[in-house]
């Protein structure tokens, strides 16, 4: 994760201060809580991980943000977003690494689906993932197992989705 990345989970961007990120994670967080949102459990874990990330980098932060203003934007709600359309989507498995989320399960039904919402597969990994839209793979990164991906970015679990009930009509 890098800092635009943990900005654009708040939907955060200008001259921040410790004040306005603090402020925004407890937003975040009324707002994903496990309690009021179905999915919080998943949100919460890109949610602590961005606010971690910021408060140790909280000295760069005005000075390492893109001057790209198409940057800048809501991921958050993006991972939502994303996490109730896989919910409804029977026989999937999914798990939020990070800001990432990996689909694996029943795909091969869903693969329109997938590729609508913006998620990409990983041929290697034999699993779909959603990332923010600013990442950007580098030709020289090392490549890393799932488990060692989990290792280095925890996880809250695999969760499996619900599908979409079938209601008939009865006379």
């Amino acid at each position: 994760m890098n800092i635009q990345e943990a900005l654009n989970v708040f939907g955060l961007s200008g001259e921040l201060t410790e004040k306005d990120i603090k402020a925004a994670y407890k937003k975040a967080a009324l707002k994903y809580h496990p309690d009021r949102n179905p999915l919080g459990a998943e949100l919460m874990k890109a949610v602590n991980a961005a606010f971690d990330f910021l408060m140790a980098n909280i000295d760069k932060i005005n000075s390492f943000q893109s001057t790209d203003e198409n940057a800048h934007y809501n991921y958050g709600d993006d991972m939502e977003s994303v996490l109730n359309v896989l919910t409804g989507l029977s026989g999937l498995v999914y798990e939020v690494i990070g800001n990432w989320i990996w689909i694996s399960g029943e795909t091969r039904e869903h693969k329109d689906t997938l590729k609508e919402i913006g998620c990409k597969w990983a041929a290697k990994k034999k699993q779909w993932f959603y990332r923010p839209e600013e990442h950007k793979s580098r030709w020289n990164r090392k490549e890393h197992s799932i488990d060692e991906i989990r290792e280095m970015y925890g996880t809250a679990g695999k969760r499996k989705a619900a599908g979409r009930q079938k209601v008939e009509n009865r006379a």
